[in-house]
C-alpha cells in the first residue's frame, strides 16, 4: 500500500489529540479529526486536515448512524486513535445510574462500535493500527471522584479476543494508559491539587503533551511493526 495513510482521531480537539494530528500530518498522512465541539487546538491545523467531523457521542444513535452512513470514509481508515472522553467529578457515594450511563455512552460505546467496524475493514486491506487511550487511574481502581471515568476507561481496554485474528493481517491493536499530563484541562484542578498529584508520580513531574502523543503515535504508525495486544502505561513510573 502507499506510504500515505488515512488516520481517524477521536477527541482530536484535546491537547493530546491535536498534537497527534500534527504528528501524522507532518508524516504526510491524511488526518480526519472527530470532535464534539470546536476548539482552538485545531484552528492552526484546520487547513491541513482532510476533514473535521463533528459528532455528539452523548447519544449512541449518532455513532451508529455515522458508521452506517459513512461507510466510504470508514473503509478508507488505516489508523484509528481513540481519545474521546468525558470526566465529570462525581463522588463515588453519590454516583447515580445516569452518571454511569453518560460516561459509558461517551467513553466506551463509540470506541467499541468503531473498532468493531475498523478491525474487520483493516483486516480485509491487510494493514491497520488501532490505539485506544485509557487512563493510569484504571491501575489503581479509580479515585473517589473519578470512578465513573476510570471504570468506563477500563471497559475500553477489554479488546475482544477476535482482535487476535486481525494480527496476522498486520492489524495491530494496543491500549495506552495515559498518566497525569500537563494539559489545559488538567490545569483546571488548581496548583494545590496538581502539586499533591505530582507527588504520587515516581518521576515527580507531569507528563508533557508531546511525550504522550509521541508514544501513541509510535504505536499507531508504520514504525510499530510487532507490538500488539498490549496495555502500555506512559505514566512516569506509576
Amino acid at each position: 500500500m502507499s506510504d500515505q495513510r488515512t488516520v481517524l482521531v477521536t477527541g482530536a480537539n484535546s491537547d493530546i489529540g491535536a498534537e497527534l494530528c500534527r504528528y501524522f500530518l507532518d508524516n504526510g498522512d491524511n488526518v480526519i479529526a472527530m470532535i464534539n465541539s470546536s476548539s482552538d487546538n485545531l484552528e492552526e491545523l484546520s487547513n491541513r486536515l482532510s476533514e473535521i467531523v463533528k459528532l455528539d457521542f452523548s447519544n449512541s444513535v449518532n455513532v451508529e448512524n455515522f458508521i452506517k452512513n459513512r461507510d466510504e470514509l470508514l473503509s478508507s481508515i488505516d489508523i484509528f486513535i481513540s481519545l474521546a472522553s468525558v470526566r465529570k467529578s462525581v463522588n463515588y457515594g453519590s454516583i447515580s445510574s445516569s452518571d454511569l450511563i453518560s460516561h459509558f455512552t461517551i467513553n466506551t460505546i463509540p470506541t467499541i462500535l468503531l473498532i468493531q467496524y475498523l478491525g474487520n475493514s483493516m483486516s480485509k486491506k491487510g494493514w491497520g493500527r488501532i490505539v485506544v487511550g485509557s487512563s493510569i487511574g484504571v491501575k489503581f481502581g479509580g479515585g473517589m471522584d473519578t470512578y465513573c471515568y476510570s471504570v468506563t476507561k477500563y471497559a475500553t481496554e477489554l479488546i475482544p479476543s477476535i482482535s487476535k485474528q486481525w494480527y496476522e493481517h498486520n492489524v495491530l491493536v494496543n491500549v495506552v494508559r495515559i498518566g497525569v499530563t500537563d494539559t489545559s484541562k488538567f490545569r483546571e484542578i488548581g496548583e494545590d491539587m496538581i502539586e499533591k498529584r505530582v507527588k504520587l508520580v515516581p518521576m515527580k513531574r507531569l507528563a508533557k503533551v508531546e511525550e504522550i502523543a509521541k508514544s501513541i503515535y509510535y504505536l499507531g504508525s508504520a514504525e510499530n511493526t510487532y507490538i500488539t495486544g498490549q496495555i502500555v502505561a506512559v505514566s512516569g513510573g506509576e
